[in-house]
């Protein structure tokens, strides 16, 4: 029988159990003071570029509005449970940006996005800078930012620094038409990559991408639906050399081969989920804007009962995931932040 009697010695080997390790503390800081510095600097940044325009332009300024509400989501989904105050060390700058951009500061965590920072980021490159130049000033630009290193150091998948910047961007076109520009997900830590690949699938990418996405998510395992294009697709992924600072050819995961068919992929081992890759947006893009592409592109099982199957899944997933990080979801009904409709009501 136990005498009830715990000793010195015990109680100090129970704290030291319950007690997180310095380096998981430290970890976890400097993960959240990237995240507020990435934002805080993104924010900044493209504030000025947009102001040293000598025309103000109302895409850009809608870009600004959805990319600061999914910088402050992605601050209130972190562990830490971020806010729009934590992204400024100016209240002055705060200030003026809530007067100018209201709804983000109101809606953050009550609506959804439809895509990460970094996509926004490409698409205000389109409208800043001609086509042939986009590559090169996104390089100029991520150079004076100096964001952290967003892949893990070697040997140390914990040691992830939390960045806004996205580690592959892809470049796809229809033979020599127009070119389309997609990111992969920045969002590397905790439960914010699969809720960003379920909101897209239910709202923002095209219909084929996204079956094929939920299929493969939702199917079992190397089971899913893919979708095959036209021989005249282009499709390049890149990835960004921190010491050079340039972007370098990257080959297709074995992700993207089961859901594009894409030729000469890395089958190597995936440990992203279907949907992070550049290409699943880059393909969306094409998909939605040519005409050609989407008449000439094939999908399986493709099929209104189908998809309406995989919607459920998906939702319900969606629902059950954003409460883990507190966005209650009343009635199964979930709304997606719109710019557009926010700049006409305010």
């Amino acid at each position: 029988m136990s005498s009830g009697y715990t000793s010195s010695s015990q109680m100090q080997n129970n704290s030291n159990r319950r007690r997180p390790s310095m380096s998981w503390v430290m970890i976890r800081e400097n993960n959240r003071e990237s995240l507020k510095t990435c934002g805080m600097l993104l924010i900044q940044t493209m504030m000025m570029k947009i102001l040293g325009e000598r025309q103000q332009n109302e895409r850009l300024r809608m870009y600004m509005d959805e990319m600061l509400h999914s910088i402050f989501f992605l601050g209130y989904i972190h562990e830490d449970r971020l806010t729009p105050s934590d992204f400024f060390n100016i209240s002055a700058l705060k200030q003026r940006l809530s007067n100018t951009f209201p709804a983000p500061f109101r809606t953050y965590n009550s609506h959804l996005p439809t895509r990460t920072p970094f996509s926004i980021l490409l698409d205000m490159m389109e409208v800043l800078y001609p086509p042939e130049g986009v590559l090169d000033e996104l390089l100029l630009l991520l150079k004076k930012l100096k964001f952290p290193n967003p892949l893990h150091k070697p040997g140390s998948k914990k040691e992830q620094y939390y960045t806004l910047e996205s580690t592959v961007i892809c470049v796809c076109s229809d033979s020599d038409s127009q070119e389309y520009y997609g990111a992969s997900l920045c969002c590397r830590k905790g439960p914010a990559k699969d809720i960003l690949i379920g909101l897209s699938c239910l709202k923002t990418w095209h219909v084929y991408v996204s079956h094929a996405v939920m299929s493969f998510t939702s199917g079992a395992p190397g089971d899913g639906d893919g979708i095959t294009f036209p021989k005249s697709l282009r499709c390049q992924a890149f990835y960004r050399d921190w010491k050079e600072n340039v972007y370098k050819e990257k080959r297709a995961c074995w992700n993207c081969k089961q859901l594009f068919n894409l030729q000469d992929a890395d089958l190597g081992k995936v440990e992203h989920p279907f949907g992070n890759c550049a290409e699943t947006e880059c393909l969306s893009k094409l998909l939605i804007n040519n005409q050609h592409v989407h008449e000439n592109a094939a999908i399986d099982n493709h099929t209104e009962e189908n998809l309406e199957e995989l919607k459920s899944l998906t939702r319900a997933r969606l629902i059950t995931q954003l409460g883990k990080v507190g966005i209650n979801v009343d009635d199964n009904i979930l709304h997606f932040y719109d710019p557009v409709q926010t700049q006409t009501r305010d």
